[in-house]
């Protein structure tokens, strides 16, 4: 029997990081997966004025700051939440804002010395002889940050793309990417497209059936993939004073685990709809995610040989 700890959509916040490496301990896990988007999705810059204070705007609001204890409480803040920031000039400011490029750089660069920093704290924080650490990048992440989970490989975290995984005797299959969404993120395919990529990866198990799928994407027309109706300039469609949901998931997803019916299909990419679903014997999971607050979702799941023998929802 193995316990695996499933948690998805961390989007850059080390609050929840450190909660994710925190559960391995408190419930004894022996895996332990955090699958898709772990990169933040903006940079603040934390602005140096002539008077000599500092001044920011994020979280709904304007910040001034008087000296380094109060910038420094502000950078938890962001940090715990998701965003990264940088410290620059009034000048450097206007610099940035004419050089997209310039900007994506830095982004790139304040991504990887974040993704190392958590890498390092599971190496600080749990047994990696006894535990096996999962971490898996989503649509959302830049393809900057494989090679930096790659380097720490051989000091025990797995990186699970384009490997089969053993997990207590069920082969495991891993894939980032989801069909297409309005944000053109870096991992979408066409449906078709995706279910051809898909059914390489189980094409690479020998048994399928009694495997594990762990794709970012859930499956279409489920509990796991119900997320805001959108406008076309991408606001919420409010009917009634109610928003409006619809089915956004994978089509290739649900196809496949209809037709494989392994026995587990761990998924997340949309964070509203946390939900557990059986697609005839695969029982789907999608923990659903509250970075921006700092709280961590999840599910211990109970494998045997025989299969899923139980499950249970963490939050907090």
């Amino acid at each position: 029997m193995v316990r695996i700890f499933f948690s998805v959509d961390v989007h850059g916040s080390t609050l929840v990081w450190r909660k994710w490496l925190t559960a391995a301990t408190m419930h004894n896990v022996d895996v332990l997966i955090l699958a898709g988007d772990l990169t933040g999705k903006a940079l603040i810059p934390i602005i140096k004025q002539k008077d000599g204070r500092w001044r920011a705007t994020y979280f709904g609001r304007k910040w001034i700051f008087k000296n380094e204890n109060e910038i420094k409480e502000f950078e938890d803040k962001l940090e715990g939440s998701g965003p990264y920031y940088i410290r620059i000039t009034e000048d450097e400011l206007k610099e940035l804002q004419n050089d997209p490029k310039k900007v994506e750089k830095i982004m790139d660069e304040k991504i990887v010395e974040r993704l190392r920093k958590w890498l390092d704290l599971v190496l600080q924080h749990v047994d990696v002889k006894k535990t096996m650490v999962i971490a898996m990048p989503g649509n959302d992440d830049d393809f900057v940050i494989d090679d930096v989970i790659k380097e720490y490989e051989d000091r025990g975290v797995v990186y699970p793309l384009d490997k089969i995984l053993d997990i207590e005797g069920h082969e495991m299959v891993s894939s980032p990417y989801v069909s297409p969404t309005p944000w053109d993120t870096p991992r979408e395919m066409k449906e078709k497209e995706l279910l051809k990529h898909l059914e390489g990866l189980i094409k690479k198990m020998k048994d399928p059936h009694n495997g594990i799928f762990n794709f970012h994407c859930p499956p279409y027309g489920t509990h796991l993939d119900l997320a805001p109706k959108l406008t076309k300039d991408l606001r919420p469609v409010v009917v009634g004073g109610m928003v409006e949901y619809q089915h956004v998931g994978c089509k290739a997803v649900l196809k496949l685990e209809k037709k494989y019916q392994p026995i587990l299909g761990l998924h997340g990419h949309i964070h509203e709809s946390a939900s557990v679903e059986k697609i005839g014997r695969t029982l789907v999971i999608n923990p659903g995610s509250e970075y921006g607050e700092g709280v961590l979702k999840a599910y211990v799941i109970e494998v045997s040989k025989k299969g899923v023998e139980k499950y249970w929802r963490l939050e907090g």
